[in-house]
């Protein structure tokens, strides 16, 4: 990737910073103690460095997949709760609502199941919506 030519200004301003700002000076054979430690590094190490990085990652892989379970456990645990409250919502609920609403019943049960579900999908995006608005006030 090419940079674009500087302009005037550009220029101006780097001549400006480079008499305004110098540059710091290096230590004393700062070269030769740079090599020497490149020079120390031996292939070794840098095995060992990288069975140590491996090891960090699968431990972390590890952990991910343990946090993956549980999240599916309790995933089947809220679905397994929620079919039982339905269930039993039902079975309470029905006969009331058959003495209350007749011939309705259904038609109140589609429109209560799509006030619900409505109601799961934006709830979350109004929450952000709303928090955004308390935070920005």
């Amino acid at each position: 990737m090419t940079e674009p030519r500087a302009s005037g200004l550009d220029r101006a301003l780097e001549e400006a910073l480079g008499r305004a700002v110098s540059t710091p000076e290096l230590p004393h054979a700062f070269r030769t103690r740079l090599n020497a430690a490149l020079a120390r590094t031996s292939e070794a190490d840098l095995l060992s460095l990288r069975e140590q990085l491996e090891s960090e990652r699968r431990q972390q892989l590890e952990e991910l997949q343990a946090d993956y379970v549980r999240l599916r456990r309790g995933t089947l645990g809220t679905v397994i709760g929620v079919a039982f409250a339905a269930g039993a919502a039902a079975t309470i609920g029905m006969p009331w609502l058959r003495a209350h609403l007749g011939a309705y019943t259904p038609l109140a049960i589609t429109w209560g199941a799509v006030a619900l579900a409505l109601g799961i999908v934006f709830l979350d995006p109004l929450r952000t919506l709303l928090r955004r608005w308390s935070d920005a006030g």
